[in-house]
């Protein structure tokens, strides 16, 4: 079975890679960083095929459709993987790199969905999405754009499920809380209380993975999210927004 991954470069895309090649399945992986995708196609070999897009360019989407097309390439479970944020506050962030964020995450992955959705509803397959806990929140200072974007992906991954059932079509979303990867503000050098909650990219994989096999529709992982993810419904807005912006006040005094 193919399995297509957005935002295969990054730490969880690689460790999504990782586990499903693994498990005996073929991947398609989509990223900028060329250098990344080489180091990807030596380490898996015919496993993998490898392909350098800009998702904030339809008509490099486009392309890469009629790529599938034209080699006939059946994509089985698609992940929705790619995703970048700001941290800053609102009044500093450039109009060039909200389009971007809103670009990489909403309008490529809605485009990916909406081309294999369509397909999917027939013949059979899962979409994946990838989004965090945060788009549970009412709101992120610092990283307004970014938590609006996850609130969008959620909404509309939630929709879709509720829309595909009794058809062919799997929906699965996957909200992580903080990862360890190179996303803005992620600090590297844990403290005891981050080790707590924060998961690595390994542990997201294998928790998607998992979810994906008992064929689950949300996939929270780590205990401490799950916990945070239910506690955080009985906490009157105003105050999450003000903890919320006291954690990215501390991530940008470490930058």
């Amino acid at each position: 079975m193919n399995v297509l991954i957005t935002g295969a470069t990054g730490g969880i895309g690689k460790s999504l890679i990782d586990i499903f090649i693994k498990n005996n399945y073929h991947v398609i992986a989509l990223g900028r960083n060329v250098d990344e995708l080489k180091k990807l196609q030596n380490k898996y070999g015919h496993m993998i095929l490898c392909y350098k897009i800009n998702l904030n360019y339809e008509d490099e989407i486009d392309s890469f459709f009629q790529f599938l097309e034209d080699k006939k390439i059946k994509i089985h479970i698609l992940i929705n993987g790619a995703g970048i944020g700001e941290l800053d506050f609102f009044k500093n962030t450039s109009y060039q790199k909200i389009k971007k964020i809103i670009d990489t995450n909403i309008l490529a992955l809605t485009k990916f969905t909406s081309y294999f959705y369509k397909r999917m509803i027939k013949k059979g397959g899962t979409i994946i999405n990838i989004s965090s806990t945060a788009g549970f929140q009412c709101g992120g200072p610092l990283m307004a754009i970014y938590y609006a974007t996850k609130s969008y992906v959620n909404s509309f991954t939630y929709s879709l499920y509720e829309e595909s059932k009794n058809t062919k079509i799997s929906i699965i979303l996957l909200a992580p809380g903080p990862t360890l990867t190179n996303f803005a503000g992620m600090s590297q050098n844990l403290n005891s209380l981050e080790k707590l909650y924060i998961t690595s990219p390994k542990e997201v994989a294998t928790a998607l993975f998992n979810g994906f096999i008992k064929k689950k529709f949300l996939i929270i992982p780590g205990k401490i999210n799950k916990i945070l993810y239910y506690s955080n419904k009985l906490l009157p807005s105003k105050i999450m927004l003000s903890f919320i912006k006291k954690i990215q006040e501390k991530k940008m005094s470490k930058e």
